[in-house]
């Protein structure tokens, strides 16, 4: 469903005065669009377009105090080829952490990109300790995604302490794809043929890729699947709805049948519920697609971390109505809302108008929270795992390998197998409370364009 069907409630009457200020305009639609469609509409504040002279700090200014994930942009190329899985990068996801006792920071390799800068000198693991020769403060994080070239100090990861530097890598960003089918594996564990799928963001653009690996699972005749999502912040609805009508059972995957619901304000979801025109607006339907698994078992495993947030919340949640999901790993995020984008755009003659000289702005206000067709999640926790393994990239284990923690539980879980010794286990959760380390992770605030996407995205 475009969203030029709800353009009609927020433009706004465009002045012919030469003089009128193009934040103003911007003030103007921003709060004439979050007064109508934004879930938390009733706890804005009354504050004028007039008052604030930046579009952005009106914007946040005008949302609801527990709003964490609402964004707006004036560099839409920018945004788009971020949410497309296109643009100038180094090709590394990585987390954050600080030294205790002291303001050093350091930055820990989660995964790397194929093909990218950043894969041809860090694995997963490497500890960066020093940007551009410079210790690290929590400061210098921004300069990790910031295109050009820089110069990371490595230090080894010994137990629980992070040492000095050893060595030196220069990196130099480029445009590239970044797949969000990162990892896909094959195991045979006695009668059980079991896919693994690490899959790092919901990019629709990237949906062939699904089919690729799904098809190849197919004709592998795989019998259970394990759908790694741990560091998965979410993405678009299309490819949401993409990966469930793969996953969930054949008999229930049907083209056109109910696979979640939406919920919008009072005043929308009246306008929604009344015009069969806004049906997409309030139900999400599975699609028709080349690669449904068909599992026999109709169960999936899927791998979760506090990371693990949005689309991928949407997913977990959605397929539970259908099928068998044990999660594998630590509490999701808990983010249970859809952001839909919005441009500028003004009435003039009785037709809406894209807003040119506005072009560069787009708002991500949230409009809807979403449920599966039970009503399931009803809470603002994140989902909590059916067992508790802690993600631990400092031992250096890659990703897709059979004795990488989650992975191994998983496994486990479908053979019967015993994952690992007891003893490494309780290393890595020892690890993950900070009981014995020289060190605490950082949290990531989900709060930023690179780190927030969208579910619902008009192209």
């Amino acid at each position: 469903m475009a969203l030029t069907c709800l353009s009609l409630f927020t433009a706004c009457n465009k002045d012919d005065s030469q003089d009128e200020e193009l934040p103003l305009r911007m003030n103007q639609f921003i709060q004439n669009c979050l007064s109508t469609f934004y879930f938390w509409n009733d706890q804005m504040p009354n504050l004028s377009p007039e008052s604030v002279n930046d579009p952005n700090k009106y914007f946040k200014q005008l949302l609801f105090k527990d709003d964490k994930w609402s964004l707006i942009t004036d560099d839409v190329d920018g945004l788009m080829a971020e949410l497309a899985g296109t643009n100038e990068t180094y090709g590394y996801e990585l987390a954050g952490g600080q030294f205790k006792d002291s303001k050093q920071c350091f930055a820990i390799v989660l995964y790397t990109y194929p093909g990218s800068p950043a894969r041809k000198f860090l694995d997963r693991g490497d500890a960066i300790t020093q940007i551009n020769w410079k210790n690290i403060t929590e400061d210098d994080f921004p300069e990790f995604d910031k295109p050009g070239t820089i110069t990371l100090g490595i230090a080894k990861v010994q137990g629980n302490t992070i040492g000095p530097v050893e060595r030196i890598v220069t990196l130099e960003s480029k445009v590239m794809d970044s797949d969000p089918v990162l990892v896909s594996q094959f195991f045979e564990k006695g009668a059980h043929k079991i896919g693994y799928l690490m899959y790092t963001s919901f990019t629709s653009n990237f949906n062939s890729s699904l089919e690729k690996t799904f098809n190849e699972f197919k004709a592998k005749g795989i019998t259970d699947l394990i759908l790694d999502l741990r560091y998965n912040h979410g993405g678009d609805d299309q490819a949401a709805a993409f990966l469930c009508s793969a996953i969930a059972p054949k008999d229930k995957a049907v083209k056109g049948a109910l696979l979640s619901k939406e919920r919008w304000n009072t005043a929308c979801q009246q306008v929604f519920e009344n015009d069969p025109q806004y049906d997409e607006l309030l139900n999400r339907y599975f699609i028709d697609v080349n690669c449904n698994l068909d599992l026999p078992s109709k169960k999936v495993y899927i791998l979760t971390s506090h990371e693990t947030a949005s689309a991928s919340e949407y997913t977990i949640a959605s397929l539970k109505a259908f099928m068998d999901v044990t999660l594998v790993g630590t509490r999701t995020y808990g983010k249970y809302f859809t952001m839909y984008s919005f441009a500028p755009q003004y009435e003039e003659n009785g037709k809406i108008v894209q807003d040119k000289e506005l072009a560069n702005w787009l708002i991500f206000p949230v409009c809807s929270r979403f449920t599966n067709i039970n009503g399931y999640p009803d809470f603002s926790n994140g989902l909590e795992p059916d067992v508790y393994v802690e993600d631990d990239p400092f031992n250096g284990i890659g990703l897709g390998w059979q004795n990488e923690p989650l992975l191994a539980k998983a496994i486990a879980l479908i053979s019967g197998e015993n994952p690992m010794p007891m003893k490494a286990q309780n290393d890595i959760i020892a690890r993950g409370k900070n009981t014995a380390s020289s060190f605490i992770m950082l949290p990531k605030t989900l709060n930023d364009i690179k780190d927030n996407r969208v579910i619902y995205m008009k192209q």
